[in-house]
């Protein structure tokens, strides 16, 4: 959703096209490996670029030796940009390469909504000209020899039934690419070869594969398959016969379907106020060619009518310019004809793997989005870090699930910021502490499920590390611990305390801009308040805590 937006809203401005094409080196990351790097030394520049995201999706200025100048999620105003691109640039002439350390600076708007820097942690990945020999571009993986690559474009007719002339709005023109998988493929031939010279049924898989890519608008609106909401195929039906029975050569299929596909928002929707409605009626033709049991070209055409809303309950989209709320979106409003185009044809030889499907990498989880989240969230998402799921020793399997969990929590997180963003600080804090303590629930429910009895244990060794003595805050802990009345009591009033000490640093630090100054203060007085309670257990307590504590385990910050 965001990559669209900044498409349209950001990257379309033709001083920006032509600053950013004069000025910089234009490059497009994929998400997946920003978030996900692999382990080779294209991987370390991926985490490099990624140690300082403020969200898995963003625009970042990096200098010559891969270092991140500037992270920016959103803009004040279209003026912003330029302005913008004007510090990237005077931020690298001070800093061209790794010979000097370069903090990286954060906005999630540009200027006014600045975020702590992030540290230069003194590591500057090595950058190749070209990939070694023999290795493949992470960011084309390689696909099943045999797989057909399919181009969809989709366009948005105006009155008159001719294409709308603005291509730059996400709800009037878009671009896909998908593959047709090989065992796809073969189902196709079989069905061909059973039917002869008669009418038969496409396959449930490829034909529900070629309807879930035609639709306008972002990802988050996908009538079958949004992120969070309710899709529902209504009719998918898609017909081929032989063109040529009794033809030499390839075999020429003439394909005739319909389909019907109705979104909509979900219960709540993750909190983050997006309402929207989505109808896709399209009616479809064209042809394919199989070879051999293989599909050699492809080329079909749907046509229909397309209705989509987007808003949000939460805030006005309508007040805000573009640039000031790319996450959330625009608002739209469509009601027209639509066309949907789709060429296909095998992968390419220098794109193509092994005649077996490639085995998947497992996913990793970025260690600075679970270390952003476990501070912003609370010591249970301590489990979407490294070196935490492997002291838990988790399986492949986990992992993936935990990567789809970590993705959906951060991109809630991120919405909840936007949604604050205008909010007072004491409203902002009260909404702030409601959205922790749900996700804390929502999380611990979903690990009970996830994780074995073993696992479980070791996670909670772990996070009452983290959380050192202040742990006592638990009840289940206090019952561990057989905690009195009279002990309970002066706990709570260390805790006060500590608030009052607190409370002036953290105003400073509003008040400021400057809590990189502020976090050690902090730290100090929470030791020395921790030392205080750890004076208030008896030798027994004590003896009891340091066993439920397990074997340390060092997180390296």
């Amino acid at each position: 959703m965001f990559a669209g937006a900044a498409r349209e809203a950001v990257f379309s401005q033709p001083e920006v096209i032509r600053r950013v094409n004069g000025d910089f080196v234009p490059v497009a990351l994929k998400a997946a490996l920003v978030n996900n790097p692999p382990d080779n030394e294209e991987g370390r520049l991926y985490r490099e670029i990624g140690r300082s995201k403020i969200a898995p999706q963003g625009i970042c200025v990096v200098n010559s030796a891969g270092k991140v100048l500037d992270w920016v999620m959103m803009f004040d105003d279209d003026k912003d940009v330029p302005a913008f691109l004007d510090h990237a640039l005077k931020r690298f002439a001070k800093y061209p390469d790794a010979k000097e350390p370069v903090s990286a600076e954060r906005y999630m708007k540009f200027p006014r909504d600045k975020l702590e820097d992030v540290k230069d942690n003194g590591k500057a990945p090595k950058i190749r000209d070209r990939h070694p020999e023999g290795e493949r571009c992470p960011a084309k993986p390689a696909l099943q020899k045999g797989t057909v690559v399919a181009r969809v474009v989709g366009r948005a007719l105006d009155k008159e039934g001719k294409p709308v002339a603005d291509t730059v709005r996400q709800e009037h023109y878009v671009e896909d690419r998908f593959e047709v998988t090989v065992k796809m493929q073969d189902a196709l031939a079989k069905g061909l070869s059973d039917a002869g010279a008669k009418r038969f049924r496409l396959g449930d898989n490829l034909a529900r594969l070629l309807v879930i890519h035609a639709y306008l608008g972002q990802l988050d609106v996908n009538p079958v398959g949004a992120p969070g909401g309710r899709g529902d195929l209504k009719l998918c039906e898609f017909w081929a016969q032989n063109v040529e029975p009794e033809g030499k050569g390839p075999t020429w299929l003439r394909v005739e379907g319909k389909s019907e596909a109705a979104g909509t928002s979900g219960d709540g929707d993750r909190g983050d106020g997006r309402l929207w409605h989505h109808d896709v009626k399209l009616t479809w033709e064209g042809l394919i060619e199989v070879q051999d049991s293989r599909i050699t070209r492809l080329l079909l055409v749907a046509r229909g009518a397309e209705k989509l809303k987007w808003g949000n309950k939460l805030e006005d989209l309508k007040d805000k310019v573009d640039v000031a709320r790319l996450p959330a979106g625009h608002p739209i409003d469509l009601a027209c004809g639509v066309r949907y185009g789709i060429i296909g044809a095998p992968v390419a030889a220098d794109e193509a793997g092994a005649a077996d499907a490639p085995e998947e990498r497992p996913q990793e989880v970025p260690a600075e989005v679970g270390r952003q989240l476990m501070e912003m969230l609370g010591p249970a998402f301590m489990v979407f870090r490294d070196k935490v799921q492997k002291e838990l020793e988790l399986s492949d399997e986990q992992k993936k699930k935990l990567e789809k969990r970590l993705q959906d929590t951060h991109q809630d997180t991120m919405q909840l910021f936007q949604k604050l963003n205008d909010k007072e600080p004491e409203e902002r804090d009260k909404e702030l502490h409601a959205y922790r303590e749900r996700a804390q629930e929502n999380l611990t429910a979903f690990l009970q499920g996830l994780l074995q009895e073993k696992q479980l244990k070791r996670l909670r060794q772990v996070m009452l590390q983290r959380e050192g003595l202040f742990a006592l805050g638990h009840a289940e802990v206090m019952k561990e611990l057989e905690i009195t009345d009279k002990q309970r009591q002066q706990f709570i009033a260390v805790v006060q305390e500590m608030q009052k000490k607190i409370e002036p640093l953290l105003k400073e630090a509003q008040k400021d801009g400057k809590p990189e100054e502020i976090g050690p203060k902090v730290m100090k007085i929470r030791k020395e308040q921790e030392d205080r309670i750890e004076a208030i257990l008896s030798d027994a307590q004590k003896k009891q805590w340091q066993k439920m504590l397990g074997k340390p385990l060092d997180l390296g910050d």
